[in-house]
């Protein structure tokens, strides 16, 4: 059972000497912290059949291609993170978020990225294309504010 910060200051603080003290920083500093795996992986559209992209993403391979391009989304989008992901995956990124309420964890299985940088790639492409598309989306403001308490 690890100890957790809490328990290592009441530790601390009932140490009376300078040899309890570095016993304790020293037992405190051996914690281990278990991080989740992000699998090697890379991501391949090519590799993806027609039918499991429509499935996972609503499009097919060459639908998914278009439809970054056609959309004005850079080859290589880049985050102000500095995370990295072609037109192709960052588009999938949006896609598979958007076609079904998944979870980043499942996400990074696919993808073979963190957590972090999914989220990342993802807020940057939306926030790319609501810069690019957002003049003609149309948002009644008044009927969300009259809704907004049910």
């Amino acid at each position: 059972m690890p100890i957790t910060q809490t328990d290592g200051v009441m530790l601390l603080s009932m140490a009376k000497t300078v040899r309890q003290r570095q016993f304790v920083l020293a037992l405190l500093a051996t914690q281990h912290v278990e991080r989740p795996l992000i699998p090697e992986v890379r991501f391949n559209l090519d590799a993806m059949t027609d039918a499991n992209a429509v499935l996972d993403y609503r499009f097919d391979v060459v639908g998914i291609r278009k439809l970054g391009y056609y959309l004005g989304l850079p080859a290589v989008v880049v985050t102000e993170n500095w995370s990295r992901a072609l037109r192709d995956e960052a588009m999938c990124i949006v896609l598979g978020r958007m076609a079904f309420p998944t979870r980043l964890h499942g996400m990074s299985k696919t993808f073979g990225r963190s957590r972090s940088s999914i989220c990342d790639v993802f807020l940057h492409t939306i926030n790319l294309l609501y810069e690019i598309w957002g003049n003609l989306l149309y948002f009644n403001l008044r009927l969300v504010a009259k809704n907004i308490q049910r």
